[in-house]
């Protein structure tokens, strides 16, 4: 479990270059929270649990890839949903794709945004910066 002094962002994510990029950004930018990585939809539900559980807090924003396995990210996020413990929280949906049906239909199933993943390292470091930014500065957390 995290230190609950500092919000956590939670992030399935199963790629190890993506973590590292995102990791590298967090990193840059000091802000104060907690990053934490988890691999597979069943460890999410298993973090969620022992939080409710513990009386921990819960994520402050959860980052989903949305083509995780064996559950694809719009699976996940359905149950998330369906779940009135864990409805509430913010979800985030990475995606390689642009498509903006696959984008809508994230959002009919409740996701808070769609961020399509970027393709170079010098855009992801920019726009990783410019989403954490907004999570961390704009939007207030719970």
């Amino acid at each position: 479990m995290p230190d609950i002094s500092l919000p956590v962002i939670l992030m399935l994510e199963h790629d190890p270059d993506d973590r590292f990029l995102t990791t590298t950004v967090f990193e840059e930018q000091q802000y104060q929270v907690q990053l934490e990585f988890i691999n597979t939809s069943k460890a999410l539900f298993t973090y969620l649990e022992q939080c409710r559980l513990s009386g921990q807090p819960y994520p402050a924003v959860i980052l989903i890839n949305l083509n995780i396995t064996p559950q694809d990210g719009k699976e996940v996020l359905k149950q998330l949903k369906a779940d009135m413990e864990y409805r509430h929280l913010p979800v985030v949906i990475l995606s390689e794709s642009n498509d903006p049906k696959i984008a809508k239909e994230c959002y009919a199933l409740g996701a808070s945004s769609f961020v399509q993943k970027p393709d170079a390292f010098d855009r992801t470091n920019e726009k990783i910066r410019n989403f954490f930014k907004y999570w961390f500065e704009t939007v207030v957390l719970p």
